[in-house]
């Protein structure tokens, strides 16, 4: 029953893909818009990282799409019930605001690091919730996913207030 729970937060993250239209040259710092092998990549994070935020080391999917992005680079991993997504795109925060599968945007702060937490889908109750940073290496978030069969009250959105912290040391600034 986890897997098929894995699966529908997998076809959440595909959800989020469909903000993958061609980004028209959105400027970075560096006045040139990041490629794909410029972006972050949210699979190094050591297994320290991963513990502190509940997750198995062993459970990681390296590749939550199950195909290809050209904008985005990532990996999962389970936890209690859910499982974190640790992803990075080249799509800028204008386009993660514009997408109609995300909503209820508030600007938040996880230790020093400004961030954009929104809810995924439309699902009801939610069981999708992410927090989004801007980097250097493109936008990176963390999101939290119910399993489907997963049946406790559990907002979201406390599980990834949970978890992003413990991700803040290897955000690129």
């Amino acid at each position: 029953m986890r897997l098929v729970g894995f699966a529908a937060g997998v076809c959440a993250v595909l959800a989020l893909a469909g903000c993958s239209k061609a980004v028209d040259g959105q400027p970075e710092a560096s006045g040139a818009p990041l490629t794909k092998e410029q972006l972050f990549d949210p699979c190094t994070v050591s297994d320290s990282v991963l513990l502190a935020a509940g997750l198995d080391p062993a459970s990681r999917d390296d590749n939550p799409f199950s195909v290809p992005r050209a904008e985005w680079k990532g990996c999962a991993w389970r936890g209690d019930g859910h499982f974190i997504s640790f992803m990075s795109t080249t799509h800028t925060m204008q386009d993660i605001r514009a997408n109609d599968y995300l909503h209820d945007f508030k600007d938040i702060s996880v230790g020093n690091r400004p961030a954009v937490q929104y809810l995924l889908g439309t699902r009801t109750p939610v069981n999708q919730c992410a927090i989004a940073f801007d980097t250097s290496k493109g936008r990176v978030s963390v999101t939290a996913s119910k399993f489907i069969d997963d049946k406790s009250s559990t907002d979201p959105c406390l599980l990834v207030n949970k978890a992003a912290p413990n991700f803040l040391e290897v955000l690129p600034k």
